[in-house]
């Protein structure tokens, strides 16, 4: 597996269909909303927190057919999973989801993209072998960039504290999470994302219900749930794989993609946004050219 995930085509492409993937969440979320008559925060934390109940699911039936024991956990690993399942799932996703509330949908995008850029400033602190190179400084700063010129939006209004500061608490999470992740999953990667996902829903949910969060069942939102929670299995499982065998920062400037093809879904979805205009060329463009600056390698560290 190693061989497989540790290959520079294999790991790109596969970063590339995790964001892909992860993209199609911002325009059927919205579906699944309107759907299932989703309005407030605790009904939005439900959606969530059933998404990720049922994705944990999904990746526990994976582990069966791969004859992987899910229950086969340490014990020292087990406080480590559920600090891992509240940074990712539980605190990012309930600092997100009010943020957003508070904050335009441009904001929250660019302010998302950041975890892109933290991931790569961090990995250092987490990992020693891995160093900040000025390439990586150059391929961050293009990366921003292009998302910025995106979502031109982003300078107007104002700053609050609910609002854009909430959504840049679940960045940080998002990006912690996913380095803590790192650490946690070797040697057990499909088995750690499952026992994730599945206490991360099943924590949202509980809270959900406690601040009475519902939704309305219907059969197109249920089938918008059911996809998103494949997204989250699907991506969440590769997308460890790769920060296990790879450096942490080298996989985590891919995530300034998913605002780009969150846009793109977003028009072919809903047709919200003009998606060929020259600005959105040039973001893409900028966005490659700092995945391409932060995965070449230099011998200069700084």
């Amino acid at each position: 597996m190693k061989k497989f995930f540790s290959n520079k085509y294999i790991c790109a492409l596969t970063a590339v269909v995790c964001t892909l993937l992860w993209g199609t969440a911002y325009p059927l979320i919205k579906l699944g909303y309107t759907d299932m008559n989703i309005s407030s925060v605790p009904d939005k934390l439900l959606f969530a927190g059933l998404r990720f109940f049922i994705a944990g699911i999904m990746v526990f039936i994976v582990c069966l057919f791969m004859k992987k024991n899910v229950f086969d956990i340490e014990k020292e690993r087990a406080p480590k999973i559920l600090i891992y399942s509240l940074l990712l799932t539980v605190f990012h996703y309930t600092f997100n989801y009010i943020g957003v509330g508070y904050a335009s949908a441009t904001k929250t995008s660019v302010l998302s993209a950041f975890s892109a850029f933290l991931g790569v400033l961090l990995a250092p602190l987490f990992f020693k072998t891995e160093k900040i190179t000025i390439k990586k400084i150059l391929g961050c700063v293009f990366g921003v960039l292009g998302v910025l010129i995106v979502n031109l939006g982003f300078f107007e209004g104002s700053f609050t504290f609910l609002g854009e500061g909430f959504v840049l608490i679940a960045t940080f999470c998002s990006a912690a999470g996913s380095l803590y992740g790192k650490i946690v999953s070797k040697g057990k990667i499909f088995e750690v994302t499952a026992w994730q996902l599945f206490v991360g829903g099943i924590i949202l949910t509980v809270v959900s219900l406690c601040l009475s969060g519902s939704i309305l069942f219907t059969t197109e939102g249920v089938l918008v749930l059911l996809f998103l929670a494949f997204v989250s299995a699907c991506s969440f499982s590769l997308w460890t794989a790769l920060l296990v065998y790879n450096e942490a920062g080298n996989i985590m400037i891919y995530n300034l993609l998913i605002p780009v093809f969150g846009t793109m879904w977003s028009y072919i979805i809903l047709g919200e946004t003009e998606i060929l205009s020259p600005l959105y060329i040039v973001s893409l463009l900028l966005i490659c050219a700092g995945i391409v600056l932060v995965n070449l390698r230099d011998k200069r560290k700084i």
